[in-house]
């Protein structure tokens, strides 16, 4: 498998186009516009709403200013 027959190379640059078209439709997906952010002040706060969606997905966001 030598990189230096020209088929490689049309095999490689086809490759790579494909990633890139994949990439920009991927990147073209918006997230819904019904999801709401919610900030807590304790951990008490958020064990009750984390409890309350038992069942459905959930994601938590950990943000640190250090």
């Amino acid at each position: 498998m030598a990189l230096h027959n020209p088929r490689w190379r049309w095999v490689i640059l086809a490759v790579v186009i494909v990633a890139a078209i994949i990439a920009g439709v991927i990147g073209s997906f918006k997230p819904d516009s019904n999801v709401i952010l919610t900030e807590l002040n304790s951990v008490e706060e958020l064990r009750v709403r984390f409890n309350q969606d038992k069942g459905r997905p959930r994601l938590l966001l950990l943000l640190s200013p250090t």
